[in-house]
């Protein structure tokens, strides 16, 4: 049974998933930063370095899980938005016995390398049996999330996006309250952070399922429903999803493997420091696009190229202009936010911030335009890509840091230049071709950005030469007229009358006419 296509309402729908993206980045950015003095204090440094590692070592294991979700994403989307309930129904069923079946295979896996994992990395002084248990339960919690995906991709495909952004919030707030009731009742220990993670993956998941049911009721499990033909159609999107994928965890997750077999504990965990930073930014401004792309699904379903290439072209200007914000804020302030976040003793890490940092204005950049590969299906090309850049930077990781002695630093430069070429070149070119648009369509867009951030750079390291600030207070004073300054600037300046107008309609109406209408008289 086909109806007539879905009504997304973009427009309509944009300020509520905005909002609920900011209320998901405000817990998310204070969960995250209070944790970690938390775990430090409660754990010790060797220990806690082990929890990033868990769940960065979690990315290899859930790789093939993900992928076939990811694809079935792709084709459930855009059955739901063409109005094809009957191929919906069928895309919905193979996913979640397909996908359970993948679950039952990997789980025993993931296991086994849960039991090696104290053999494999270094552990300090850690208990192995305590760094088994967190292994075991962050691999199994995630594996829930990620059947998980098949209930909330519905809510993707109806643009509620602020109904998915309650489920996450709802697991991270069970997260933390998990792990500090068993920190506080019982005694801090690694295996109870695993077990937080795996009572927050089961709430989130039974919460998924209530809000698919009440958005989408047609969509009923059944047995009869899965098709082995459009299983077979989805692995074969899947398998280089799965190369594509691959190479992504070898580019941002083999750092920090890296980082502890090569330099040890102690270093993984002054770098998974940094790179929460780098998390953060990117989730910010992913929360941002993720709102962006169930339109670009839209305009697939409705084969509107020359409006998916304009839309994204304007996202990529847009969200690269903020990125290079947040990005010049973060390292022009780096020495003075590790103190305020986890003391004197890692003020010293300000160079690798700004090594490592850099590298989220790209990924930012490829996710305006990321959707568009998975929206037709052009992902050969992509997976061979980006695997041989991932090898190359493992190569080049290695190389700088051990035949160079830059350590470290040679690690998160060898991270930076392969976010470079394959977020910042590659992936908006190929975005293009797809969409037969100039190559550059998608790279010139973020030219602004780049340059802001280079101003913001240079202009930011000579003010902190001539002007000393230390303390929370001065640190977010000089943040905000810093950033002020520049909303000013980019408004006023680098932004187009179409470009404002386009921006001032996420408001609601009232809000968006009266701000309209000052922006006439100016």
């Amino acid at each position: 049974m086909s109806e007539k296509t879905l009504d997304i309402q973009f427009q309509k729908q944009l300020p509520k998933n905005l909002l609920s993206n900011l209320a998901y980045l405000t817990i998310n950015l204070v969960i995250g930063l209070a944790l970690v003095p938390f775990f430090l204090e409660t754990l010790g440094e060797s220990a806690y370095g082990l929890i990033p590692l868990a769940t960065s070592f979690t990315s290899f294991i859930t790789l093939f899980i993900d992928v076939v979700n990811e694809a079935i994403s792709r084709y459930l989307t855009i059955d739901l938005q063409r109005g094809d309930r009957k191929k919906a129904v069928i895309t919905f069923n193979t996913s979640l016995i397909g996908t359970l079946v993948i679950l039952l295979i990997v789980t025993p896996i993931g296991l086994i390398f849960a039991l090696l994992s104290p053999t494999i990395f270094n552990i300090g002084d850690t208990v192995a049996t305590d760094v088994i248990w967190l292994f075991a339960l962050v691999i199994i919690s995630v594996l829930i999330r990620a059947w998980s995906s098949n209930f909330s991709v519905i809510l993707f495909a109806y643009n509620r996006i602020d109904l998915k952004n309650h489920v996450n919030n709802t697991n991270l707030i069970a997260q933390i309250i998990s792990v500090v009731l068993l920190f506080t009742l019982l005694e801090p220990t690694l295996p109870f952070v695993g077990l937080s993670y795996l009572i927050a993956a089961c709430m989130a998941l039974f919460l998924s399922i209530v809000f698919s049911r009440k958005i989408c009721p047609f969509l009923n499990i059944s047995i009869t429903a899965f098709s082995l033909f459009h299983l077979k159609e989805i692995l074969s999107t899947a398998f280089w999803l799965a190369i594509l994928r691959m190479g992504v965890v070898l580019r941002n997750q083999a750092a920090l493997i890296i980082t502890n077999i090569v330099l040890g504990s102690i270093v993984a965990t002054e770098f998974s420091l940094v790179l929460t930073w780098n998390t953060l930014i990117v989730g910010l401004l992913g929360l941002i696009t993720t709102c962006f792309s169930p339109m670009i699904f839209s305009y697939r379903a409705k084969d509107n190229k020359e409006s998916m290439v304009t839309f994204t072209a304007f996202s990529v200007k847009i969200v690269t202009l903020l990125t290079a914000l947040l990005v010049g804020l973060v390292c022009v302030f780096s020495s003075q936010l590790m103190t305020i976040w986890v003391g004197q003793n890692y003020a010293d890490l300000s160079l690798l911030v700004w090594i490592t940092v850099i590298a989220s204005i790209f990924m930012v950049q490829f996710s305006c335009c990321g959707s568009i590969t998975a929206a037709y299906i052009r992902v050969r090309t992509p997976g061979l890509i980006y695997l041989v850049a991932g090898g190359f930077n493992v190569i080049l990781a290695l190389t700088l840091s051990l035949v160079f002695n830059m350590g470290i630093y040679g690690i998160a430069l060898a991270t930076t230049i392969t976010t470079l070429i394959t977020d910042g070149l590659f992936g908006p070119i190929y975005a293009a071709h797809i969409l037969k648009a100039p190559l550059i369509t998608f790279v010139k867009p973020a030219f602004p950005g780049y340059v802001a951030l280079l101003i913001l750079l240079v202009l930011g390291f000579l003010f902190m030469q001539v002007v000393s600030i230390s303390g929370i207070v001065p640190t977010f004073l000089a943040g905000g007229s810093i950033a002020t300054v520049y909303c000013v600037i980019l408004w006023c300046a680098v932004l187009n009358k179409g470009e404002r107008k386009n921006i001032l309609r996420i408001f609601p109406p009232s809000l968006d006419r009266k701000l309209l209408w000052n922006n006439k008289r100016e």
